[in-house]
């Protein structure tokens, strides 16, 4: 026989359900702030880039980043980054552009695809790619752990047609063909 009657189990959920209710509109305006603040770094990061300071952008990772940048081989940690930097900085003359595909946040971590353009300074056509991060929360804020981009868009011979502006996935059932 049951103890709880529909009476007792309505007057125990109904609080709950009250509850989470009540705590839900706090995620969502922690997760608004969180995904603002990442955007706000990621927009600084590109500032930075621009602007050729590698003190800027190296206070914008945390102290064990690792870059993985089709310019330069993969670094890794802050003193590793600042040596490699300038060569990627070098490797970039022009200006950069980026725009948020996507951010997930999940705790103290996040990650983040954008889509890039590199205007080079003296040459008239456009460089597209991609970019993968991986955030985390340090001190409150939110710092680049991992980056790695990448400029295969930009590849003819691999995407004859311009790609969609947003991936297209394969059904179950289709491995083998082409997402493009």
């Amino acid at each position: 026989m049951c103890l709880l009657t529909r009476f007792d189990i309505r007057r125990l959920l109904l609080p709950m359900l009250a509850l989470l209710l009540g705590i839900s509109p706090l995620v969502s305006a922690d997760e608004a702030t969180d995904r603002a603040a990442i955007e706000a770094t990621a927009q600084a990061w590109t500032k930075a880039f621009n602007a050729r300071d590698v003190d800027a952008l190296l206070a914008l990772t945390t102290d064990d980043v690792v870059l993985m940048d089709p310019r330069i081989s993969p670094v890794s940690g802050r003193a590793a980054v600042r040596r490699a930097i300038p060569k990627a900085l070098a490797s970039a003359t022009g200006r950069v552009t980026n725009a948020t595909k996507e951010i997930v946040i999940a705790g103290d971590v996040a990650w983040r695809i954008s889509a890039f353009e590199h205007e080079p300074a003296n040459i008239d056509t456009l460089s597209r790619g991609q970019s993968l991060e991986i955030w985390k929360r340090v001190d409150g804020g939110w710092k680049i752990h991992r980056q790695m981009s990448s400029s295969i868009l930009d590849q003819p011979k691999l995407f004859p047609r311009r790609p969609p502006s947003e991936p297209v996935m394969n059904a179950p059932g289709d491995e083998g063909k082409k997402l493009y």
